[in-house]
Parts: structure tokens; sequence; C-alpha cells
């Protein structure tokens, strides 16, 4: 006889699922409760039973072979109906299992006592049972209890694993995990569409300033801090579900049945962030970023999560507290994921990665006396990829030191090549702030000089003037090792950085690069042409040889010359060229080199 439905069973198999623990790995803790079980009642059999829709599946088990059942043949989808223990002495002769497939066939059952599981809601949502191949006289009330206890025991380690598993511990609020699960549960909501809701994140302070926080403050401050906006959040928005989904990120779903509905809640949010936040005496200024994606969004719950912290991420990187997801933003985002993954392969090749070299000329007699070595990347799949697509992305990841090694190599090697030949132009190649960071960077210099054996006095080596803001002594103390070894120094879009005069006069640099920015609109904007004379003044009384970037016209070629910068680059004199065409250039006459490149 089959066990009918709860008349609830739609909360109960929720109710279930909302456990998850449906076909995970066995528990050292359950199997000490079944093993005793088994043991204290001497019983061949025992589990710890969980119902299905259409199975019983076993979270713990001695003595049975299989993981699963039938829900139609299992006792137990009998015993969660009632609260107490459901008895069978003799299963031969009881009605509903008298015809069992697991009477008459194997294990052959004829004594079974299971005892539900019950959750708060008074849902069974299984049982801890035992069960015999010999029947019995008895099962004593004394021994109902014990089974009882037992499945007390069960309960409250499904309560911790529950807890443990979808409750932050600091918060006490749904964690990330809880989140995805709600998200797929809204998404498929029939009484309200996915266009109709947005998940929404909120993110509290940047990830720097908390670790300072973590760091200065200590880790209880901070972790009191997260706390502190916790209850903030909940008390602005007080009929809203919150979720932490990350250490600084608290998100929620709210209903968005029309378009202007989403700023509404920016708009909430911000009102609730947007005053100081005090902790323990110490006000915080509010540095909150926030971002939304529709439900609708295509993918699944955890692809929304990705999208959701895609959105907070870009809002706070352009700076404009607010941001809903969109598709192009998430194409290029993995297009940058995917660049990144494949830079170490494209470093360790030797078919993707090459050197083009663009020409610097003396702006008097129109001599190249030098070239700049520029990265390019083919991908085999990808095509050309710009170099502005890879190596801000590089930056920002230890890649960064392999792409500059990989540059540094390549360049010197080259450059050996042409001091051998006799050229006497020089070679500039361009490293980042974080290299000229990183403590081993002349030690680097230095064994690449060992093994190509170039001329260092035509290496010129560019940094930006970002470097600066970075740890200027240390920055100094590098300069000054490079300088020692013999390479030159240039200072590349000058103008734009850091310009802090104070270092700028103590730099061991030879050359500044004014910025291309101010150079291609001489022409056109007086206050750019204000800034051109003003650096080439300045640089020329600090000692360097002044380079004009980005000169895309014989007119303001011939303005900056009329200045008195020394040097210029840019696509009116030469683009950047592979070596073979660098070397047929070198070779026209100076008049007629405009017209070959």
């Amino acid at each position: 006889m089959h066990a009918a439905l709860p008349h609830n069973e739609s909360d109960r198999l929720a109710a279930l699922r909302a456990l998850c623990q449906l076909d995970t790995p066995p528990d050292p803790e359950f199997d000490l409760i079944t093993e005793l079980a088994a043991k204290t009642f001497n019983a061949p059999l025992a589990a710890i039973s969980l119902i299905d829709a259409d199975r019983q599946w076993f979270k713990s088990r001695v003595g049975i072979a299989v993981s699963e059942t039938p829900r139609d043949v299992a006792f137990c989808a009998h015993a969660i109906h009632i609260a107490e223990p459901t008895v069978v002495l003799d299963a031969r002769t009881d009605g509903r299992f008298a015809d069992n497939p697991l009477v008459t066939g194997a294990p052959h059952i004829r004594f079974y006592v299971g005892v539900p599981l019950r959750n708060p809601a008074g849902l069974g949502l299984g049982t801890l049972c035992i069960i015999g191949t010999e029947p019995r006289a008895a099962f004593t009330d004394a021994e109902a209890a014990v089974l009882q206890y037992l499945s007390a025991l069960v309960m409250a380690r499904l309560d911790t694993l529950r807890t443990i598993g979808y409750v932050d511990s600091l918060t006490l609020l749904p964690n990330r995990t809880r989140f995805v699960q709600d998200l797929q549960a809204w998404m498929v909501d029939a009484a309200a569409p996915p266009e109709q809701r947005a998940a929404v994140a909120i993110d509290i302070c940047e990830a720097d300033y908390f670790h300072s926080m973590e760091r200065a403050l200590g880790c209880d401050y901070a972790e009191g801090y997260i706390v502190a906006a916790k209850q903030r959040l909940v008390a602005a928005l007080p009929h809203t579900s919150w979720y932490r989904i990350g250490p600084t990120l608290f998100a929620c779903v709210r209903a968005v049945p029309e378009p202007d509905d989403l700023d509404a809640v920016f708009d909430e949010l911000w009102q609730a962030t947007a005053a100081p936040l005090e902790h323990l005496g110490i006000p915080h200024a509010s540095a909150a970023s926030a971002g939304a994606v529709r439900l609708d969004h295509r993918g699944d719950a955890a692809d929304i999560v990705r999208a959701l912290i895609s959105a907070v991420d870009s809002a706070r990187q352009q700076g404009i507290g607010r941001c809903t997801f969109e598709q192009c933003d998430d194409e290029r985002q993995r297009l940058a994921f995917r660049l990144l993954t494949a830079l170490p392969a494209a470093l360790a090749a030797n078919d993707q990665l090459s050197l083009h070299y663009q020409p610097r000329v003396a702006l008097g007699s129109g001599l190249c006396i030098g070239v700049e070595a520029l990265l390019r990347w083919q991908h085999p799949t990808m095509g050309n990829v710009a170099p502005a697509d890879f190596i801000a992305l590089a930056e920002k990841t230890a890649l960064m030191w392999r792409v500059t090694q990989w540059v540094l190599n390549a360049g010197f090697e080259q450059a050996a090549k042409w001091q051998k030949l006799g050229y006497r132009f020089s070679v500039s190649l361009n490293i980042s702030a974080h290299d000229l960071d990183h403590a081993d960077f002349a030690d680097m210099l230095e064994t690449l000089l060992a093994k190509h054996a170039l001329q260092t006095a035509l290496i010129e080596l560019e940094f930006t003037e970002s470097a600066m803001s970075l740890r200027p002594e240390r920055l100094h103390e590098q300069l000054q090792q490079i300088r020692a070894l013999g390479f030159q120094l240039s200072i590349d879009d000058f103008g734009t950085g850091y310009s802090n005069l104070t270092y700028l006069k103590r730099l061991p640099a030879t050359v500044i690069k004014i910025d291309q920015s101010f150079v291609r609109n001489v022409l056109a904007d007086d206050k750019d042409a204000t800034i051109v004379r003003a650096i080439i003044a300045l640089g020329h009384e600090l000692g360097y040889m002044v380079v004009a970037e980005g000169i895309e016209s014989q007119a303001v070629h011939d303005q900056v010359r009329l200045w008195g910068c020394d040097e210029g680059q840019g696509y009116h004199i030469a683009r950047p060229m592979p070596v073979a065409l660098l070397e047929a250039w070198l070779l026209w006459p100076i008049g007629t080199r405009i017209a070959a490149s």
C-alpha cells in the first residue's frame, strides 16, 4: 500500500530542499548516530532517510547497499505522516507492507521502527529508522524514547548544517549561497515576472579602505564596522530582505515593475548611506557603490550574482556611484578576462608577441636619433590585440612583471643586433610604475645586460609620472641604481601624471617626453600651447632633453621646433614598424621618409 502524500507536500518539499542535504557526501556525525542506533537496538540495518518527491534518499545508512529507493516502497514515506514513531513488528502481517518488494525480496524487511524528522513547522522531512530481518514481539516505550532522542540529535545536526551553509556568522544575514538559491526561486516565480524584479547590491566601502581599517584598527573593529553598516541598511529599508554576499557587499531583491523604479531604489540606498557611519567614535565617510541587474538577465542565478558584482565594480571604477548592468559591459569584462588568461601562453610562445619600433627624430636635422619599442600581440584566434586592451589589465596583476621581462629581453636582444651592425640610435623601452616598485628590477636589468652584452648608453628606459605616486623614495633609489648601470632615463607622458616638482628635480632622468594630448592641439588651443612652451622651457632649465609626442602634421612639427623642442615623435614622422620595415625606412633620404612611412 502506497503512502498518501501529505496535504502540505509542496511546503514539505521546499523545507526539505532548503536543508541542501540531498545528494551530498556522507557526514561523520550522522554516521555516528546511525551506527549508535543500530548497535543500541541490535538492528542489522539503520538509516537516516530523507523523503524526496519520488524517492527515499539515505543521508546515512548501516547495512543498506543502495543510496536510495523509490518513494512508493519506502516504509519511511508512511512514518513522516505522524509525530510518534511508526512501529512495524512483523511486516508480513501488516496490510500496508505484506506485499512490499522490500519485504518479499531483499533486504527482506520484517521489523521496522521509524521516528519522523520534523522541522519546527511540524513538516516531516524524513526519518531515523532501524530495520530487522526477523519479526519482534515488542518495542517498548522506553526504547521508543531513546530512538526519539537520537532523532532529535539528527535534527540538531541538520539545523547546524543549515545555519553554517546559509547564514553569515558575523551579521546573521543570509549569505551568498542562500542569495543564489533565493534568486533562482524568484526567477521562476510566476506571481511576479523576472523583468519586474532586480537584484541590487551596495558595496559600503572600497576594498583597500577596509583592509587599511583592519591593519590600523584591528579585525574586531573592522567586523564591528560591517555590523554597524548592516544595522544601518536594515533600519533604513526595514521591509527589505538583506543578504551579505561579500566582505563589504550587501544585496537584496527589489520589485521594479516600472523602468524608473530602479532609480528610486538607488535613491533609497543613497539616502541610507549618505551620512558618515560612526563606529566606536570614529566617523567613516560614505564611499558606497551600488549596482543592479534585472532578473530577466540571461543566465542562471549564479550568473546574476556575477553580473551584479560586475555592475558594482563598474560603478566604483567609473566613479559614478551607481550602475545598472549592461550586456555590453559584460562582454567587455569577459574579453578582458579572456585576454588575461591568454597572456601567459602568449608570453611562453615564440610567435604571438613582437616589438614594433617608432622612430624619434631630431627636429632640427630630421636625423633618427632613437626608436621606441612598442609591444604588439597577434593572437591565433582573436587576431591583433591592441596594447590598450591588455597592458592596463596586466598592470593590475602579477603578469605585468612577466610582460616587462619579455619586452626588455626582446628589446635588448634587438638593440644588441643593431649595435653590432653599427647603428647608433637609442632604443627606448617602456617600464611600468609597478616594475620600478619591484625590489629585483635593477638586478633583472643586470642579468639581461650580461646575457646580451650591449652598450647601455644607447638604451633608454621610459617610465610615466604615475611611478612617482607610489613610493617616491623607493623610486629615486631604483632610478639611481639604473643610472649607475649606464642606462638613459625618460619621463614619458609628462604633464598628465603626478607632476610633483619636488621629486622631479631629484630624478636622475635625462629626457622629458611631452604627452601627445597637449602636442596635438597646440595650434588650436592656446592653453595647450602655453603648457607645451612651459614644459620645453622647464625641461631645458632642469637639464633635460625634451621630446614632443603625437606630432601628426607638418604645422605642429614646425611649431614645436620653433619653440625649441629638441626631438619629435608621431605619425607624421613615422608609424611604429617591425624591424625589417624600420631598417628599410632608415635607408630613405630624410626628406622623403614621411611619404615612405
